[in-house]
């Protein structure tokens, strides 16, 4: 923590109490509840055992937004105390840093991040919702970034864009290896000069490497060039080479690839994209269409890529992370991008806010993975009530066979996420949410279907006091029973900003 504040501020922890006073805005907190479970440790069948379980999250936001430095750093120490199972006992943390600072106006940028969170360790065994998670399958990830990032004009002729990205993650209380990863991007695009005709040269390098365990390169050079068809209307073709160095089953894992598309902006509030193509894997496809009214907005989307567990940057739409995932399905289902859901909502909601995905569902096995992905999302607002619908399908295929099984290898997950936020007045609202998915394991028989409902109360007292009423339903059915459970619980949480 010590580190990651120094990094944020500047490189130093000592800054004077007036600097604090004027420049930066420190709010600790601290949420305290009781929650009450007839399930614990989302046992089978028969084999259920309630209790009441104590909370305390501890924790703070530290900001300050500069004209040419901002930085945001939100923390809290999530603790769940047992009165019957003590051995659940569990304190996690969950952090979510960054800086961005100007160190040259309008052309030399670093950003730093850092972040820590809870996931799974396992699809197999039971995965819960809302903290449930039983303490025997979960683990905490933490990840860490620097990225400068050079920006610069040839007059109207051209721009240019240079980053390197290095990052870590690691894992604690698991057997999962830590990775790093390492990233350079090239691109020079068009300039005014250009009226009509567009173009874009562009070009990375990519290495990732778990500890003790698998490492991959990749590598692409490309140029693009387009034409725009009147205002609305835009074609474009793409061609490049990859050169690629990882474990895979492929007879090859690089080579040539092209790409044609069309895009279609017919409004301000109206956008289409489609793009098809081969690459070395075959067939390459992605679609893009938003579109917003007064009151509504829609979204669909269909991308594919090779990927990681550790999720590869330049394919972040697939977000394999499950609680990144979340984050993206509750942004679009209040029509915001993640990063403004995260900064507008209090951080000790986080978890609580995304039942879905609480904690990453991500294999044990680290490697490459062929994933597809779509998604379709629809939000309607009528000043009272918000309604969400989110549907989506990810599949993904191992590039290797780690001899581990298939059933953390490859799965294909479907399903649909509906939200109904209903304001009751000025400082109170009611929220209604329900999830239902499946999950096939492919390769094998086993197939999981789950659903979830969340009903909660929120009150806001005083401008620094908050609480909330949640109940909580979750129900896995599966055709290997010892994998099924039931469980249902009432939350109850107050918070205190200081």
């Amino acid at each position: 923590m010590a580190w990651i504040l120094a990094a944020l501020s500047g490189g130093s922890l000592a800054l004077p109490t007036a600097g604090l006073a004027t420049e930066w805005d420190f709010t600790p907190r601290v949420t305290v509840g009781a929650e009450v479970t007839d399930n614990v440790r989302l046992s089978p069948r028969g084999q259920e055992d309630a209790d009441l379980i104590g909370h305390a999250r501890p924790g703070f936001t530290l900001r300050r937004d500069g004209a040419r430095n901002d930085t945001r750093v939100d923390y809290q120490l999530n603790h769940r105390r047992h009165l019957s199972e003590s051995s659940e006992d569990r304190s996690t943390h969950m952090l979510r840093a960054r800086n961005q600072t100007e160190v040259i106006e309008d052309t030399f940028f670093v950003d730093v991040t850092a972040s820590r969170r809870e996931q799974a360790t396992s699809l197999l065994d039971p995965v819960g919702i809302g903290g449930s998670t039983p303490r025997r399958n979960i683990e905490e990830t933490s990840y860490y970034s620097v990225s400068p990032n050079l920006q610069n004009e040839f007059g109207t002729f051209a721009r240019q864009d240079i980053r390197y990205t290095y990052d870590e993650r690691h894992y604690h209380r698991s057997n999962r290896a830590s990775s790093t990863g390492n990233r350079a991007e090239y691109t020079l695009d068009s300039g005014p000069t250009f009226d009509r005709v567009f173009w874009q040269l562009a070009g990375f390098y990519d290495r990732l490497k778990y500890e003790d365990g698998p490492e991959g390169e990749f590598s692409e050079i490309s140029a693009t060039l387009g034409y725009h068809i009147g205002r609305t209307l835009r074609v474009f073709g793409v061609v490049g080479e990859e050169f690629n160095d990882y474990e895979t089953l492929r007879d090859e894992n690089d080579g040539s690839f092209w790409e044609v598309g069309v895009g279609w902006t017919p409004t301000p509030v109206t956008s289409v994209e489609a793009r098809y193509g081969e690459r070395f894997f075959g067939t390459t496809r992605a679609l893009s269409a938003t579109h917003r009214s007064r009151r509504a907005s829609y979204g669909i989307s269909y991308s594919e890529g090779i990927t990681s567990t550790r999720d590869r940057r330049e394919f972040q739409a697939v977000h394999l992370s499950e609680w990144a995932a979340g984050v993206s399905e509750r942004a679009a289902l209040e029509g915001m991008s993640p990063q403004e859901w995260l900064d507008q909502t209090p951080p000790e909601q986080w978890f609580d806010a995304v039942p879905g995905a609480v904690v990453s569902q991500e294999a044990l096995i680290e490697g490459f993975y062929l994933t597809r992905s779509v998604r379709a999302n629809w939000r309607y607002d009528t000043g009272r009530s918000v309604f969400g619908l989110t549907g989506y399908q990810t599949r993904r295929e191992a590039e290797f066979d780690t001899g581990a099984g298939l059933f953390e290898d490859n799965h294909r997950r479907t399903g649909v996420i509906a939200l109904w936020e209903l304001t009751l007045g000025p400082r109170t609202t009611t929220e209604l949410s329900s999830g239902l998915s499946r999950t096939e394991f492919l390769g094998s028989d086993r197939e999981d279907d789950f659903f979830y409902f969340r009903a909660s109360l929120n009150r806001q007292f005083a401008p620094d006091l908050r609480g909330s009423l949640a109940y909580r339903y979750q129900q896995r059915d599966s055709n290997s029973r010892v994998n099924e459970y039931r469980e249902n619980s009432i939350l109850a949480l107050i918070t205190k900003e200081f």
